[in-house]
Parts: structure tokens; C-alpha cells; sequence
């Protein structure tokens, strides 16, 4: 006999799967992993994630939410993730400059900020269009 499994959560798992790895973080699981993780609410969190970004992944065309596992809830967060988040929510609202300010002290020691950092420059040079909503569109598997 063999087994496999099949289905949406299993394509998306892969792909956050290699999309870690282009992001250079160990663990990248969707918002519903994530908040299922923490189900107890806000004063019960086991886990701390940071919030990565907002990806369409290879072969969808609607973006979801993808966070990095950073530890267990309790752990100290480092400033370079309170930053991350910070321009990260700059990065959706188009403030550019903001975020490339958040990102620069943090960008040499943390993989995310520098990827964020690269593409705020870039989008600083050339801006989106009005009808841009920051989902980042993952070209490859």
C-alpha cells in the first residue's frame, strides 16, 4: 500500500516550505497555523511568530499572511523583530523611507529585514501602482 496526502493545505505548506528558505528563516506557516498554535487567545500564546509577509505562492493569485516561528511566547523578542514588524506595516501603507529607516540598523544580522529593505528600496525608486496592496508574488515553487 502507499499513502499520500493531497489538497490546498498541503500545496501551501510546501511552498512556505521552499518560500522559508528564500526568506532565510527555519519555520514559515500561514496565519491559520499560526493563530491556531496560540488558540487560547492573547493571554495564552505558547508561541511567538513574527509576521513576514503577504505572499501569493507559486500557482494562487490571492496573497495570505506568513509568519516566522521565532520561539516559545515568553522569549525576549529582539528589536529586530519589533523593528520588522513596524516596516513591514510601513511597506503596506506605502510609507517607503519609513520602513527603509526601520530596516537599515537590522538588515546585516537578519535575513527578512534585508529581503523587506531591498524590495522598499526598489519600490522607493519606482512606485506601485494606485491599485497595489503589498502581496509580494512568489514566482517560483
Amino acid at each position: 500500500m502507499s499513502y499520500t496526502v493531497l489538497g490546498d493545505g498541503v500545496n501551501l505548506a510546501s511552498r512556505l516550505e521552499a518560500l522559508g528558505k528564500q526568506y532565510g528563516v527555519t519555520a514559515l506557516v500561514s496565519e491559520a497555523v499560526a493563530r491556531s498554535a496560540n488558540d487560547g487567545g492573547a493571554q495564552h500564546e505558547t508561541f511567538r511568530f513574527r509576521r513576514i509577509d503577504k505572499v501569493a505562492v507559486k500557482g494562487k493569485s490571492i496573497g495570505v499572511i506568513v509568519h516566522e516561528l521565532v520561539g516559545s511566547a515568553d522569549a525576549q523578542v529582539p528589536a529586530a523583530i519589533e523593528a520588522y514588524e513596524r516596516a513591514l506595516d510601513d511597506y503596506f501603507a506605502r510609507r517607503f523611507d519609513e520602513a527603509i529607516e526601520r530596516l537599515a540598523a537590522h538588515s546585516a544580522g537578519d535575513p527578512p529585514s534585508r529581503i523587506l529593505l531591498e524590495r522598499c528600496r526598489a519600490l522607493r525608486e519606482s512606485p506601485p501602482a494606485p491599485g497595489w496592496d503589498g502581496v509580494f508574488i512568489a514566482t517560483s515553487k
